[in-house]
């Protein structure tokens, strides 16, 4: 094969190599290679997730229950290594949530402008996180389901609780694979992160 006598620009020009500077040649060749790094560290945790979830399924047919939700969950005979897939639910609620919302706001309103307290004003707080959609749109399942929990002799919450408790649409989301381990059963677990900001070098390492 001969040597390329060109190199493509940004621009999509061919430029004589000769034109181009030391420089450039040196950055070109030195995010190439970064590049095919990173895709052989991407195959490679590609096929240790699909490795690992076969080994997972293959296990979870010889229990007699998994989790109702997808969730499974595994140790070593020692216990001193778990290996676990949950599966993240979101919570889509329809139109009737704003009425609920209201009403909740306006009992505590009520109780607010009758005797205030710090109580109530946390209890404010509570509730209007609760109805905070993130960036996908979803509000948090633990919060909602927090305000399905308390328990409150008021017709108003309690019509509020109906309202949620028919207009929620669980959705699955994304689903995670850990892998933990510990010393002894006398510490907890710490996960194996696979996260790349995870293992930046402690010492040693250079900063652009």
């Amino acid at each position: 094969m001969k040597p390329a006598t060109t190199m493509r620009d940004s621009n999509g020009n061919d430029v004589p190599i000769k034109y181009v500077s030391k420089y450039d040649k040196a950055k070109d060749k030195a995010v190439r290679k970064i590049l095919a790094r990173f895709r052989k560290a991407r195959a490679a945790l590609e096929s240790v997730v699909a490795d690992t979830i076969t080994e997972l399924q293959v296990l979870a047919q010889t229990k007699e229950t998994v989790g109702s939700k997808g969730n499974f969950s595994a140790q070593s005979f020692d216990g001193l290594v778990r290996v676990s897939i949950k599966q993240q639910y979101n919570i889509l609620l329809d139109e009737r949530v704003v009425h609920a919302r209201e009403l909740m706001l306006g009992y505590i309103e009520g109780v607010l402008a009758k005797v205030g307290g710090n109580d109530a004003a946390a209890l404010r707080l509570i509730v209007a996180e609760a109805f905070k959609a993130n960036a996908q749109g979803f509000l948090s399942t633990g919060k909602i389901m927090s305000l399905l929990r308390m328990e409150i002799d008021n017709a108003d919450w309690r019509e509020a609780k109906r309202i949620l408790q028919d207009s929620i649409k669980p959705q699955k989301g994304k689903r995670y694979l850990m892998c933990e381990t510990r010393s002894d059963t006398q510490h907890d677990f710490e996960t194996i992160r696979l996260d790349i900001a995870d293992c930046w070098p402690k010492e040693g390492g250079t900063e652009c």
